[in-house]
């Protein structure tokens, strides 16, 4: 059982700025409130969500109760009606300042809140999928990213936990779907942030777009990445047919062109990259890089590089991104494009 009293946390001062929070402008619509599941229903939740052996007693025993832990019930309400308050593709997430990580000492109860927040959520994002008829591997693909984070959070912080609450909105509000290797989320071209693209052939501003994301869990083969990509602009145009989709669009540091004089030149990452048409600024990213490959905390090296000496170099990849950083050198943030199959 969780070593912190359910009481010190119902009077923390997290709980009540975040109730605050999630009061002050909580946007019209969204679904009814959810009622209590039962401890059954939880159980199936974590499976689909795919929360880890290792999390999953923790995460049902500090599930918050009505009537044991009003508070915390509350604020999980005001959070579910803000997840589902404003579905559409253009809509912003709310931000960590909206839903901020709770702090040590509420132990396990503050670190799974928003694993709670999403095993409270699923069945409304089911329903709204079953709407629109995705087919259930995709869902199971899809929610299986919150198991994932879960992993990447023990083997940063060597305990249980979430802090990627905010990226997760993607995925219940229907705007974030894997379809095989990647990720693709419905949104729209920013010229502002990510540059222009329209005078070589990309995306105009505003433009729909499907960005790519991927998930750290496999190899990036040509041949899945190719599956994946055929697939995105059918589905789309079958599920959501008001929104034609013509472009994909990446934002990673596998774009980062300085790859290409570290890597072979078959290797899957460089094959990804050519992909796209790469354009825009090129920001610092190391915290990314060493995050997504290392799983370390974020902003790993806002103290300075010590934390390389503590990280594995037992891969070619693993060893080609230490090496960069310790020559006195950054990895940058790519901007990409590319025509939709």
């Amino acid at each position: 059982m969780p070593e912190t009293d359910p009481a010190t946390v119902e009077r923390s001062d997290w709980l009540a700025a975040l109730g605050a929070r999630a009061a002050e402008d909580v946007p019209h619509g969204g679904p009814p409130p959810p009622s209590p599941p039962t401890a059954a229903e939880l159980a199936d939740r974590t499976r689909l969500l795919a929360v880890p052996d290792v999390d999953r007693a923790a995460v049902l025993a500090t599930f918050p109760d009505p009537a044991r832990t009003p508070r915390r019930w509350q604020a999980l309400l005001r959070c579910h009606r803000t997840l589902f308050a404003d579905a559409d593709a253009d809509a912003s997430p709310p931000t960590a300042a909206d839903w901020p990580d709770a702090p040590p000492e509420l132990g396990a109860y503050g670190r799974y809140f928003y694993v709670h927040l999403y095993l409270l959520a699923l069945p409304y994002a089911l329903r709204e999928a079953a709407r629109r008829g995705v087919p259930d591997d995709v869902l199971r693909a899809t929610f299986a990213d919150l198991g994932a984070k879960l992993t990447s959070y023990r083997a940063a912080y060597g305990t249980g936990g979430l802090d990627r609450q905010t990226w997760l909105v993607r995925h219940f509000r229907g705007t974030l779907h894997r379809l095989g290797r990647l990720q693709f989320e419905r949104t729209a071209h920013r010229a502002a942030t990510h540059g222009d693209t329209a005078a070589t052939g990309g995306p105009a501003d505003g433009a729909p777009v499907l960005a790519v994301h991927i998930p750290g869990d496999g190899p990036l083969s040509p041949d899945l990445c190719d599956a994946s990509f055929r697939a995105a602009r059918p589905f789309h145009a079958r599920h959501f047919p008001g929104e034609p989709y013509a472009y994909a669009t990446c934002h990673s540091w596998l774009l980062d062109e300085q790859l290409a004089a570290r890597l072979r030149g078959d290797a899957n990452i460089l094959a990804f990259q050519r992909r796209f048409h790469l354009h825009g600024d090129r920001p610092v990213c190391d915290d990314d890089v060493l995050e997504f490959v290392f799983r370390t905390p974020p902003r790993a090296t806002a103290d300075g590089l010590a934390v390389l000496d503590t990280l594995p170099r037992t891969s070619t990849l693993q060893r080609v991104l230490t090496a960069h950083l310790r020559e006195g050198h950054h990895w940058r943030l790519g901007h990409g494009w590319l025509p939709l199959p």
